[in-house]
């Protein structure tokens, strides 16, 4: 149990000074934002090309590890877009965020510091190459769905808008820098790992930092029949799927396994949130489950480092 605390206790603590922090005048409305800008658009992608461009391309049997996360991630959101459809009654642009909120990990801010402790920097590439996919497929799903919901005649058409969208992704497009990096064989100087070590150190603290911060701002009201039932999904019976998928059906090394689950029992990321905010739709419910996935998390994942052998 030493390990584990010594994995979980540092995350959550640094979370909580920024949750404390959060309700003084010293980080005011919108102070969250601003991290979590330099954390996504600067220190994420920074850290991603700099554990992408001087490494070797990903190995053909890397992609069994994805296959065997996405393919239990999108069961998942499958039935939770049929729950809340013939459950709850909720709209079909409601539909998509509650089926995000059930499936997208934190895996930028609370991931890395738990992967790290958990597996070492192995872990964190592993992590990273799951995290390559993450926005590709659920916002990529879940704006299809927003869009063919909200669309109006005239508009712009529902795929050149998802392109676009993904277009700005600076997660999709340090991965494609990095790997377009490796391939070629471009050298990598010392000079420029320095550069880019700066804010890839930098990453798990201030996000950790920052989602404690917003998290302070939001509040559980309202819908919480359903943001219990995202919660569970997302810290229960999505860990479980991806675990059987990769330990039984592909057979995949331990290690793997290990990332896989842990990544799958990570709390519902604030993109949920957002997402809902920039539809208007479903935003409560997801501040709701983004808040108790989060304090719940606590507890399943020092669990889940116990079962797996890590934290004993």
């Amino acid at each position: 149990m030493g390990d584990v605390f010594l994995i979980i206790a540092p995350v959550f603590l640094i979370m909580l000074v920024g949750f404390g922090l959060g309700k003084t005048r010293l980080f005011p409305a919108g102070s969250s934002g601003i991290l979590i800008a330099f954390v996504w658009y600067v220190a994420i992608p920074a850290l991603m090309f700099r554990s992408v461009a001087p490494a070797t391309l990903p190995q053909a049997d890397e992609l069994l590890l994805v296959l065997g996360y996405y393919s239990a991630l999108l069961a998942l959101y499958a039935l939770a877009v049929l729950v809340s459809r013939f459950v709850f009654k909720l709209s079909a642009a409601e539909q998509g965020v509650f089926a995000l909120s059930s499936c997208f990990a934190n895996g930028g801010f609370i991931g890395i510091p738990i992967l790290e402790g958990a597996f070492g920097t192995e872990g964190v590439r592993l992590l990273l190459v799951i995290l390559s996919f993450h926005s590709l497929t659920l916002l990529t799903i879940t704006t299809i769905i927003a869009e063919r919901a909200n669309r109006t005649p005239g508009g712009p058409g529902v795929m050149r808008k998802t392109v676009a969208s993904l277009g700005q992704n600076p997660l999709l497009l340090a991965l494609v820098s990095g790997l377009s990096w490796s391939a070629l064989g471009l050298p990598f100087p010392e000079w420029l790992d320095r550069v880019l070590a700066l804010p890839a150190q930098s990453a798990a603290p201030t996000g950790l930092f920052a989602a404690g911060v917003a998290i302070a701002g939001f509040k559980i009201a309202g819908d919480m029949k359903q943001a219990m039932i995202a919660v569970a999904f997302k810290l229960m019976l999505l860990p479980m799927l991806v675990f059987t998928m990769t330990y039984f059906v592909l057979s995949l090394p331990d290690l793997w396994v290990g990332v896989a689950t842990l990544t799958a029992a990570l709390p519902t990321g604030m993109v949920a949130y957002t997402f809902g905010e920039q539809y208007g739709i479903g935003s409560r419910r997801a501040a709701t489950t983004v808040v108790v996935s989060t304090a719940g998390s606590l507890l399943t994942l020092s669990g889940l480092l116990v079962w797996l052998g890590t934290g004993t």
